[in-house]
């Protein structure tokens, strides 16, 4: 049977999966944060990962990110099941996007999750799987943009304020603007700040991406590494701040 490598600081979690896991036959080892994963995967690469989100320190999708950037085939290329209590549509996309092939919200049923592990295991190699998960994930982030910009063009409500603006800032026909672009910005490359400004520009992703000519994919994880330069909590938010010119200095 496989190896699997189990990522979660809970450990009733962690016992559950591992019991259900070894009564399947698998070889099961456990980690209770990201850090801990990184050198486990690093030291003895598993056949499969069950990772949690949102842990302290380094999260789940750190780890992700790091083992999919991986040279070695040999870790990039473990299929990996994202495994949390974070059910937004956006969360799954984006688990999609950045690498993994199946994306399971806590609570789950344990057959459940035995058999996403057997299906795991089984049929075309990870980066098949990637590559169909990745499709998937972009298909539906097009289709919630295209429901997204169909309601703004039905209504124009405003939009709520974010910790970069101040009640006083002023409106404009686009959206809120801020008084000063936040600490941090600075610290992005030209074509960093370029990305954001067209995100900014553009109603979608989509148009974004084919104007700059580069995969939606590519523009995902560049967004995803400005947000964690400038402090925003998610790909979605730092979004929102754009076409809001949160990051825009006030005239």
């Amino acid at each position: 049977m496989a190896k699997v490598l189990v990522v979660d600081d809970e450990s009733d979690i962690r016992e559950l999966v591992r019991i259900n896991l070894e009564l399947d036959g698998h070889k099961v080892v456990t980690a209770g944060d990201g850090a801990a994963a990184l050198r486990s995967a690093g030291e003895d690469p598993p056949d499969l990962i069950l990772l949690d989100v949102m842990m302290p320190g380094v999260d789940g999708w750190e780890v992700l990110s790091r083992l999919k950037a991986d040279p070695k085939a040999g870790l990039s290329q473990i299929p990996v099941l994202m495994l949390t209590a974070k059910s937004d549509d956006m969360d799954r996309i984006r688990g999609g996007i950045e690498g993994a092939i199946r994306y399971i919200t806590k609570p789950f049923s344990v057959a459940a999750l035995r058999s996403e592990v057997t299906k795991a295991l089984e049929g075309e190699p990870e980066p098949v799987k990637r590559r169909a998960a990745q499709h998937a994930a972009l298909e539906q982030l097009a289709r919630l943009e295209k429901g997204d910009a169909g309601e703004a063009g039905t209504q124009a409500a405003r939009p709520r304020l974010t910790r970069f603006e101040t009640p006083n800032a002023p409106v404009a026909a686009t959206g809120v603007r801020a008084r000063t672009p936040p600490a941090g910005l600075s610290t992005l490359s030209a074509k960093q700040v370029e990305l954001l400004s067209r995100v900014g520009q553009t109603p979608t992703v989509r148009q974004a991406a084919e104007e700059l000519s580069v995969s939606r994919s590519n523009v995902y994880a560049s967004l995803r590494r400005i947000a964690r330069k400038l402090g925003v909590r998610s790909v979605p938010e730092l979004v929102s701040l754009a076409r809001q010119g949160a990051f825009t200095a006030g005239d």
